[in-house]
């Protein structure tokens, strides 16, 4: 029991010095009791009840003592009412909790269903923007005939440096955010191909030990600037509106200074700018099936599969979405068959998956083929095609034929596209190109 004050018109809970032993002990005893049975989870009403009920046992037994019972009431009461007021702050917590995720979940849900729509893509062939040959990239060329439609078309991404403004961040996994900017109203479109990407410019930074950047050497460390190249996976040109699936490299034990770009776009607010710069793209999509790669044209005949790691899907999305979503009348009777081959560390870091779930349902002549290095939900294991790293068996299987319809396919009538990490495209290459004998293969 607490000490009092010697006063003599101590109004403390208890005065030890005035209760016989054997009152003190019948006082602690009920004190115990209210204790034990009246936890903090109890109606506030009955708590208090329960403590008026003990003390009236206690006070009738010893009418001398009421007054120190009154001030311990006293304090009974405005212990509850801080208790009360503890428990309602983490309600509300909890509840903003809830309702703050269960808000960005909501908002995740309403882009899968824009995403997953037909898109109203730009003109092809205006998209594809003038450019010129660079050493490194070749910037979206346009030799279409009909160039006379692009007369008078304001694009927004011309080859100089222009600013998006951002508009939203959105969590998609742990690792990897949607970024949606947008571009100012006066230009009639963006001037992006589809499998075009641009390139974002930011500071060059210093890492933590002098001349290295995440403990390596630092190759850029006399730049003032940097650039990191990102497809976007939607264009809404009425909106003006740009959205970007970013992986977010944030610094740890292994990289002690995170991803010099990523880091940058992760500290961004609404309404602040980066400078980008484009149209660029080794691959560019020309309409009717047609791509091109470097100074080489590529027909897709029958079968098209694309093999992408992580955000290594970014340059594939818009083309599955053109190809299966846009009318081509030319090609209603002899579809193309779509195999999308998806690699990732977890299924939590399926990007997109409910899109390429409903896309695997919808269409007959689209197959989506999941791999992940582990399944983090064993319960869940039936649900991937692979478990484990990309192996030949998987891509034997899945690039030789279309095996939703089981359909063998020639190898000269097959497509196949690869874009990730190095590791997993050289690996990719060389199976493709050595083991498979298949020559039409593009690495990105």
């Amino acid at each position: 029991l607490p000490k009092t004050s010697n006063k003599s018109n101590g109004v403390s809970p208890l005065n030890c010095q005035k209760l016989g032993k054997a009152k003190l002990q019948f006082l602690h005893f009920q004190i115990s009791q209210i204790v034990v049975h009246a936890p903090l989870v109890k109606v506030p009403t009955k708590r208090i009840n329960f403590f008026t009920n003990r003390l009236f046992v206690f006070i009738k037994e010893d009418k001398k003592h009421m007054k120190i019972m009154r001030n311990f009431l006293g304090e009974g009461f405005h212990l509850s009412t801080s208790i009360i007021v503890s428990v309602g702050i983490l309600f509300m917590s909890i509840t903003s909790f809830f309702f703050l995720t269960k808000n960005k979940i909501s908002r995740s849900k309403c882009l899968f269903h824009l995403y997953s729509k037909k898109h109203e893509y730009e003109d092809i062939n205006n998209a594809n923007g003038n450019g010129n040959e660079s050493k490194s990239e070749i910037k979206g060329e346009n030799k279409n005939e009909n160039e006379s439609k692009n007369i008078g078309k304001k694009k927004f991404l011309n080859g100089t440096i222009q600013k998006l403004k951002l508009c939203e961040i959105v969590k998609l996994t742990k690792t990897v955010k949607i970024f949606i900017f947008s571009y100012p109203y006066e230009y009639d479109n963006l001037g992006l191909g589809i499998c075009k990407h641009i390139k974002f410019y930011g500071l060059n930074k210093k890492g933590k030990i002098e001349k290295r950047w995440n403990n390596k050497d630092d190759k850029e460390r006399n730049l003032q600037k940097i650039f990191r190249s990102y497809t976007p996976i939607y264009i809404d040109e009425k909106n003006k509106h740009i959205h970007f699936i970013i992986r977010i490299y944030s610094p740890n034990n292994t990289y002690i200074d995170g991803g010099k770009m990523s880091i940058q776009l992760e500290k961004l607010h609404p309404n602040d700018n980066i400078d980008v710069v484009g149209p660029y793209g080794v691959l560019d999509y020309k309409g009717n099936n047609e791509l091109t790669y470097l100074s080489k044209t590529y027909k897709i005949r029958k079968h098209l599969v694309m093999i992408a790691g992580g955000t290594g899907m970014t340059p594939f999305f818009r083309l599955i979405n053109h190809l299966l979503l846009t009318e081509m009348p030319e090609k209603r009777d002899e579809p193309i068959y779509i195999t999308f081959i998806y690699a990732n560390r977890n299924e939590q870091e399926i990007l997109l998956k409910p899109i390429f779930d409903e896309y695997d349902e919808t269409f007959t002549n689209f197959k989506r083929v999941y791999s992940i290095d582990e399944c983090l939900n064993s319960s869940e294991r039936y649900l991937y095609d692979n478990i484990g790293f990309l192996n030949e068996e998987l891509l034997k299987k899945y690039v030789m034929k279309y095996e939703k319809l089981n359909l063998d396919i020639k190898k000269k009538d097959t497509l196949i596209l690869a874009c990730g990490p190095p590791p997993m495209t050289s690996f990719v290459q060389s199976v493709i190109k050595e083991k498979l004998q298949m020559e039409n293969f593009i690495t990105l």
